[in-house]
């Protein structure tokens, strides 16, 4: 599917490293349980990843022919 968008194989890793280093923090800094923790770290997680796949895709479809 994100080959339909225009992701490259450096964009798929790049949005696994941020999905994670998000969900990582957030877990950490977060307050609760160790159960609330995980679910807060998981939806920011996801949430990061969705915000970049919209913002990688507006790149990539109008970014100039230079780069």
């Amino acid at each position: 599917m994100l080959d339909r968008l225009g992701f490259e194989e450096r964009d798929r890793r790049n949005l696994l490293v941020v999905m994670a280093i998000v969900a990582v923090v957030m877990a950490i800094v977060s307050e609760g349980t160790l159960a609330v923790r995980l679910v807060v770290g998981l939806i920011t997680g996801v949430m990061s990843g969705a915000m970049f796949v919209i913002s990688t895709v507006v790149i990539n479809r109008y970014k100039p022919a230079h780069w």
